[in-house]
C-alpha cells in the first residue's frame, strides 16, 4: 500500500518533503530504497544516505522506476522468480526502446516490463491491479490493450522468454531489431537484474 502511495505521489509530482514523510513512515520501504539506490546496478558515484538526497539524486522519474521495481520485488506470496522475470523484462524493454524511441519512452518501456506480471504477483486481473496505480496512458494501453508504441516491445520481451523462434523473429522484425541487438540487450538485462537483486 505504501509503495502504491509512493508511486501516486511521484506521478503527481508531489513536493520532496511529502515523499520524504511517506518514506519515513515505512522503515522497510526506506531501507529498501537506500539499498537499491546504493547497489552497483544503479551505478551512482556517491553513497546516498538520506531520503531527501535520494529524491534529489534520482529525480522523480527515476524514483518512479525504483518504486515500480520495488513493487515487483517485495511481493509476499509471489515466487521470487516472477519478480526477477519482471525486472529483466523491464530492463530489456528499456534497452530495446533505447534503440528505437526517445528517452521519455524508455522509462515508460521499463515500467511496462516491470508491471507486466503485476496480475500474477497480486493474484488479480490486470485491470484491477492497475486501477490503484496512477500510470501514464501509454503504459496502461500496452499492459491492458496490447496497443500503442510500447506493446511490440512487450511482445518481444515475452518472446525472449519462450522457446518460440517464430514469435521471436516476428516481434524483432516488427521493431526492425536484429537478433544481435536483442540478444545483447537480453544479456545486459539479465546481468543488471542479477546485480540489482543480489
Amino acid at each position: 500500500a505504501t509503495i502504491i502511495q509512493l508511486i501516486n505521489l511521484v506521478r503527481k509530482q508531489a513536493d520532496t518533503s511529502e515523499i520524504e514523510d511517506l518514506l519515513k513512515k515505512d522503515p522497510t520501504l526506506s531501507f529498501n530504497l537506500l539499498r537499491f539506490i546504493n547497489s552497483s546496478g544503479f551505478g551512482l558515484s556517491c553513497e546516498v544516505t538520506s531520503f531527501r538526497h535520494a529524491v534529489m539524486i534520482l529525480g522523480l522519474k527515476k524514483l518512479f522506476r525504483w518504486a515500480a521495481l520495488l513493487m515487483t520485488t517485495s511481493r509476499d506470496g509471489a515466487p521470487p522468480a516472477v519478480g526477477q522475470t519482471a525486472v529483466v523484462r523491464g530492463r530489456l524493454m528499456e534497452l530495446l526502446a533505447g534503440e528505437v524511441l526517445g528517452p521519455e519512452e524508455c522509462d515508460n518501456a521499463f515500467v511496462v516490463g516491470v508491471f507486466s506480471l503485476l496480475d500474477t504477483m497480486l493474484g488479480m486481473p490486470m485491470d484491477k491491479a492497475l486501477s490503484a496505480v496512477a500510470l501514464p496512458t501509454v503504459v496502461v494501453e500496452a499492459l491492458l490493450l496490447r496497443t500503442g508504441p510500447l506493446a511490440p516491445f512487450l511482445d518481444l520481451a515475452e518472446a525472449c522468454e519462450s522457446a518460440n523462434d517464430e514469435a521471436f523473429a516476428k516481434a524483432a522484425d516488427t521493431l526492425h531489431l536484429s537478433n544481435r541487438q536483442v540478444n545483447w540487450a537480453h544479456l545486459q538485462a539479465l546481468t543488471w537484474a542479477e546485480t540489482l537483486l543480489a
